[in-house]
């Protein structure tokens, strides 16, 4: 990302700090560079339980330095609409005293959302829904508790799943899951349940990774997280070979370019908004797929790396800043 910087704004001063380390870390880190002169920011990451709807720590530290006259630039993402968000539907299907989530939105119930996952890939599903983050707000957390599970093709064993007491604490669970060959298959189905508390009106997630949905797709938003801050300037993607400036016009977004939309619900109290408050996301997009010295494949046949996604664009647009 700093190459890329340099590149387009080769008198500017440059400053690193890694966003590793924890959400805390990463907000930290955003206070201390601004502290330490740096006017322009940018990063290129994402914690998979950042608050969906819900300014985090790190969201708040955005706001906080572009308050103080920084200027904040962040990936949007390389998600698409990988993402399915819905009402929870009650099913009446029950295991113990869980319900499962209905998928279907008609006059059927399926508590099945069948997904492919190919052989040799993995995935990544960031759970949530509309319950305030204790880790934000503190109070009394979450008052419901969900999970979400991954089944084989036929539905009938569970082979991995994401089921922490989220009352009092959380709303996310973090799904991961590799296929590895072993399953003959690359079918697999998703299961949402509810295990104690009132139903969410609103329940997402964002996939990360190789897999796709199959039914019941809601082609959702999936720039969440200080991306969303309102403060932050969320940049989108185009090759740039996708531009004007080589003939084509407008620009191409890139398919795996994240949509903005994810509405923000809750304030830093943990107190429902009177109305919820979509920001406009991504605000600008810049290219991606340009020349550095070592990351990428040579996707434009120059002998040099190419560097694609978000992660790309938002140094561009950040140097632009600069």
């Amino acid at each position: 990302m700093l190459q890329l910087g340099h590149d387009v704004a080769p008198g500017a001063d440059l400053a690193f700090h890694t966003a590793i380390g924890g959400q805390a870390n990463f907000a930290n880190g955003i206070t201390e560079l601004a502290a330490t002169g740096s006017n322009v920011i940018v990063d290129d990451i994402i914690y998979f339980a950042e608050p969906m709807f819900q300014d985090g720590i790190i969201a708040q530290a955005v706001d906080q330095v572009v308050a103080d006259g920084a200027s904040y630039f962040s990936s949007a993402g390389n998600n698409g609409r990988d993402s399915y968000e819905s009402a929870f539907n009650p099913s009446s299907v029950v295991a113990g005293t869980a319900e499962f989530h209905d998928f279907d939105p008609g006059a059927g119930v399926d508590i099945l959302q069948s997904i492919t996952v190919p052989v040799g890939t993995q995935f990544i599903a960031s759970f949530q829904w509309d319950s305030p983050f204790f880790s934000v707000s503190g109070g009394a957390g979450s008052p419901n508790n969900l999970g979400i599970f991954l089944l084989n093709e036929s539905g009938t064993n569970v082979l991995t799943s994401s089921n922490f007491n989220n009352i009092g604490n959380d709303p996310v669970e973090t799904l991961r899951f590799e296929n590895n060959g072993s399953f003959g298959t690359d079918q697999f189905n998703l299961a949402i349940l509810n295990f104690e508390g009132p139903n969410p009106d609103l329940l997402k997630y964002v996939l990360f990774g190789n897999a796709a949905i199959n039914e019941y797709d809601t082609n959702s938003s999936t720039t969440y997280g200080h991306a969303n801050a309102a403060g932050a300037e969320a940049v989108g993607a185009a090759f740039y070979l996708q531009t004007p400036e080589f003939g084509v016009d407008p620009a191409q977004i890139e398919g795996f370019s994240s949509a903005g939309g994810t509405p923000i619900l809750f304030n830093t109290n943990g107190d429902r908004l009177l109305e919820p408050e979509v920001r406009q996301k991504p605000e600008i997009t810049a290219p991606d797929g340009t020349n550095n010295t070592f990351f990428g494949g040579d996707r434009d046949g120059d002998g040099f790396p190419n560097f694609s996604g978000t992660s790309a664009a938002a140094p561009h647009a950040a140097a632009v800043a600069a």
